[in-house]
């Protein structure tokens, strides 16, 4: 999977020396959304910013196999990068039209972010069962959530905020695997973030069951210790939000292991005004897609390479193009120089 390459001198300093270098399957960006961005100009920023990624959307072209194909066509004429992935849902919640889009070939679809009907999430899982499909879901327990700003735990103490508590994850995770479970349905858990959904997924694996899961970048990154009265802002109003620092150590030490498949950008772009809010105001979201890989690669150094190098990258590559059931075209070479990590992606 690995070995030195020769990279272009254009890209860094002369005075620079490159201590190592990886060529991985193009890396790909699972359910990054655009939020206030154009599908354009996220593909553009995707492209030229540092992941050399495909990103996927989630959730565009639901409404059946003609909507899909027309959102892809306008997705391709916006920029090479984005990829509409279906959902599995109609914004009424009623079932959209899986069965003819899996002949299609399609092999995930995507529950809706806050879906908690769990009588329909049943019937959705029964649908499925025989389609050979893949089901994502972001699971949370919205009544434990509600006006939560940041982790239920001493950062939440210590600033006087509402907190989110890892257990309503957790929960809804268990809840989710049971559904998939009792109706052999392939499953991928969105946005993990805390070591008790982690167990559940292990245990649902080590049961037989079809799981994968994908945590966000930031979420290895930081922790609850990050926030912080005088310099609270919207770079860490992310969800899930920042978890403590067992939970840190916990999910790269699944990473490492193997039981996540990917690690996600977790893209959610808010406007300038929804910034400029007071941070109890400011939405969910995540900005950064620029220089993400780099980001992840120089975290991961600061931290002592808490998982092996072959684990990070195909959580990067190979991963997230299982979960999709394809590969992205070209490839991702990364390279650590004297200042750090950089990342380009290579067309085929």
């Amino acid at each position: 999977m690995s070995s030195r390459y020769a990279v272009d001198p254009r890209t860094l300093k002369l005075s620079e020396k490159v201590l190592e270098a990886w060529r991985i399957p193009a890396a790909i960006d699972l359910f990054c959304r655009a939020g206030a961005k154009s599908g354009a100009a996220l593909a553009a920023e995707a492209r030229r910013g540092g992941w050399g990624l495909t990103a996927l959307t989630a959730e565009a072209g639901s409404d059946g196999p003609g909507a899909l194909k027309a959102a892809r066509l306008l997705a391709s004429e916006d920029g090479a990068g984005v990829w509409p992935l279906p959902a599995a849902l109609r914004d009424n919640g009623a079932m959209a039209e899986i069965g003819l889009m899996a002949r299609d070939g399609e092999k995930l679809f995507c529950v809706p972010e806050g879906f908690e009907d769990w009588r329909r999430l049943r019937a959705l899982f029964c649908y499925a069962s025989g389609l050979g499909c893949r089901l994502a879901v972001r699971p949370c327990l919205g009544e434990l959530c509600a006006f939560g700003q940041i982790n239920d735990g001493d950062a939440a103490d210590r600033l006087g905020m509402k907190g989110v508590p890892a257990v309503a994850e957790a929960i809804a995770v268990a809840a989710v695997l049971t559904l998939a479970g009792e109706w052999g349905v392939p499953l991928h858990v969105r946005g993990v973030s805390c070591r008790a959904s982690l167990e559940a997924i292990r245990a649902a694996r080590d049961g037989g069951q079809d799981v994968t899961c994908d945590v966000p970048f930031k979420n290895l990154l930081y922790t609850e210790d990050e926030y912080d009265a005088a310099s609270l802002e919207g770079a860490l109003k992310v969800w899930p939000v920042l978890r403590g620092a067992d939970d840190r150590a916990a999910l790269w030490r699944a990473l490492d292991e193997g039981l996540i498949a990917a690690v996600v950008s977790n893209h959610c772009a808010r406007s300038a005004d929804q910034l400029s809010l007071p941070f109890e105001e400011i939405p969910f979201g995540s900005e950064k897609l620029n220089g993400v890989l780099p980001e992840l690669l120089d975290g991961w150094e600061a931290q002592g390479r808490p998982c092996g190098i072959e684990r990070l990258l195909a959580a990067l590559g190979e991963g997230p193009a299982k979960v999709l059931g394809r590969p992205a075209a070209g490839r991702t070479l990364l390279v650590r120089a004297a200042s750090g990590w950089r990342a380009f992606y290579e067309d085929e």
